[in-house]
């Protein structure tokens, strides 16, 4: 699969043996990661879901498994995989046949983005459906999911059309999962969830929004939500007419405000603070810090930059094409004042901290970056960052590798400390094939502790979850 042609990624089932290093001793748990096994267009992130499990188990060989989710858009492209153009209208390209046959048409769902456990239940995530439901031992696709009846309907497009987003926040404090989804209709909402730790999944309120703004993430604290609405808005009436796919229908209006939703999860009125505009995909944490809420983010300069990059799989390795993307610290106090600066200057994407850090104080942010400007969208470097004294400690694999979102593994899960591993996918983007890669949390830039190349492409993974063995 040469990522810059676009192409099929096989499902794959096999041992994995290091090609160097060996796999840290005590690793013990599942990697599952989401993302494009195939290409349907030239945009990017236009592809089926292929999700992978890759099992690390003390005294056995590692095993990696990956599975397309069997929804009706990869049945489609396999019906239609020697055909012209993609078989259902994608996110980012319409359908042939001109805007009679795109026409009042959503966007296929392709189930393609992240993954989450609720209660040992693996869930496929893509931010305009509902999730996608896997067996976690052998991925196969068991159906959509509404939780149990958890996902409350809009009331607009009726239960077919229950969103629930691909960047669900977890509180290990008190066993919570919250996430929402984005209702564009007459009246736009955010459709707020939480999911309890052995419990339902319920519907805790519902926030009118004044525009279709895109959101694509959020952040979590003890005490908030923390949503940034940026100037990104969708043009329904070009995405409802034909005339445009929804990611061409996304309008950057520099001129306004991001406003910064503040919702209290215990309940009661929320909060909206303007600020300057900017774009971003991802948070990185979030924390209250006093009666200040603090977060970090990767932003952009605009959505237009953004959009730009993203359109052909072509500009992966165009130097031109590099979104400058860096990590940001804000900081809204309870009279409205936001402060904001930069952490960083290096070029950053996919950020993460520990995820026991989730809603706490975190020092530490890792992410995909990039080193050189001779790089384009595939970031090829791994890095962390330390938010206290600016340092960044990196490791780049050089041109032509695209590094994915690197998650933290803790040595002791009982022990909150930076002590631990780094997971992350690698694609050689010509030859399309792909190593998992183990380092050293804190030692990136002493390179990889351990390399294990997967005998097929994994595709263009973007988000994953670990899932720690039971003792």
């Amino acid at each position: 699969m040469d990522l810059r042609r676009g192409g099929w990624a096989r499902e794959v089932d096999a041992e994995l043996h290091p090609s160097q290093g060996s796999v840290p001793d005590g690793l013990a748990g599942t990697l599952y990661r989401n993302g494009a096994g195939n290409h349907l267009s030239d945009y990017v992130i236009d592809g089926d879901g292929l999700v992978s499990a890759v099992t690390f188990a003390p005294g056995r060989p590692v095993r990696v498994r990956s599975r397309y989710v069997r929804t009706p858009s990869y049945q489609a492209s396999l019906d239609a995989r020697d055909g012209e153009g993609p078989p259902l209208r994608l996110g980012g390209a319409n359908a042939p046949g001109g805007r009679l046959r795109n026409m009042l048409r959503p966007p296929a769902v392709q189930a393609n983005t992240s993954v989450t456990m609720i209660d040992d239940r693996l869930l496929a995530l893509w931010e305009a459906d509902m999730p996608w439901e896997l067996d976690p031992a052998t991925l196969e696709t068991l159906g959509r999911c509404d939780l149990d009846g958890g996902l409350k309907p809009s009331g607009r497009f009726g239960a077919a059309y229950t969103p629930y987003s691909a960047h669900p926040c977890w509180d290990p404090a008190v066993g919570e999962l919250w996430n929402f989804g984005c209702v564009y209709a007459p009246r736009n909402q955010l459709e707020i969830y939480r999911s309890r730790r052995g419990g339902a999944t319920e519907h805790v309120r519902s926030i009118r929004i004044p525009r279709r703004f895109m959101v694509h993430d959020f952040a979590m604290t003890a005490t908030h939500l923390v949503f940034c609405l940026g100037p990104v808005i969708l043009d329904l009436a070009a995405m409802l007419s034909g005339r445009l796919p929804t990611f061409q229908s996304m309008r950057w209006h520099g001129d306004e405000p991001t406003r910064i939703l503040l919702v209290p999860r215990a309940g009661g009125p929320f909060r909206v603070v303007e600020t300057d505009p900017w774009f971003q995909w991802h948070f990185a944490g979030a924390y209250d810090d006093g009666p200040d809420i603090v977060f970090d983010l990767v932003r952009f300069r605009s959505w237009t930059v953004m959009h730009e990059a993203i359109s052909s799989i072509g500009h992966l390795t165009d130097p031109s094409c590099l979104p400058v993307g860096r990590l940001w610290r804000y900081r809204v106090g309870t009279s409205g004042k936001v402060e904001a600066h930069q952490l960083h200057s290096q070029p950053l994407e996919w950020p993460t901290i520990d995820p026991r850090l989730s809603t706490a104080g975190h020092r530490d942010v890792y992410g995909a970056a990039a080193t050189t400007a001779t790089t384009g969208i595939a970031f090829t470097a791994v890095a962390r960052y330390d938010t206290e004294t600016g340092v960044a400690d990196t490791y780049d694999h050089g041109p032509g590798r695209l590094v994915g979102e690197p998650l933290f593994v803790p040595r002791d899960r009982d022990e909150t400390s930076d002590e631990g591993w780094l997971i992350v996918y690698t694609n050689d983007i010509a030859a399309g094939t792909t190593d998992i890669v183990i380092f050293n949390a804190r030692a990136v830039a002493d390179g990889p502790v351990c390399t294990l190349p997967v005998p097929e492409s994994l595709g263009y993974s973007f988000h994953g979850q670990w899932a720690q063995a039971r003792p």
